[in-house]
């Protein structure tokens, strides 16, 4: 992809490189995680999101992460 715009980034546990890149001209977003890409239309990412995020709720009312909190 080109002309990316590196949208968030971050340091995986695994010393793994973790980045969202946007590309505007093409309204693609791109997730790297180590050598693994996925790349989704904007909207399709949104929707993405919003699923990640029901998943981690449910996650930590499962684990022992809620107890801690």
């Amino acid at each position: 992809m080109s002309k990316q715009l590196i949208i968030s980034q971050a340091k995986l546990t695994g010393n793994e490189d973790c980045k969202v890149l946007y590309n505007k001209a093409k309204d693609i977003v791109e997730l790297e995680i180590g050598d693994t890409s996925l790349r989704l239309e904007v909207r399709n990412f949104f929707m993405m999101n919003e699923m990640m995020r029901k998943a981690v709720a449910r996650l930590v009312m499962q684990t022992e992460l809620h107890q801690v909190q």
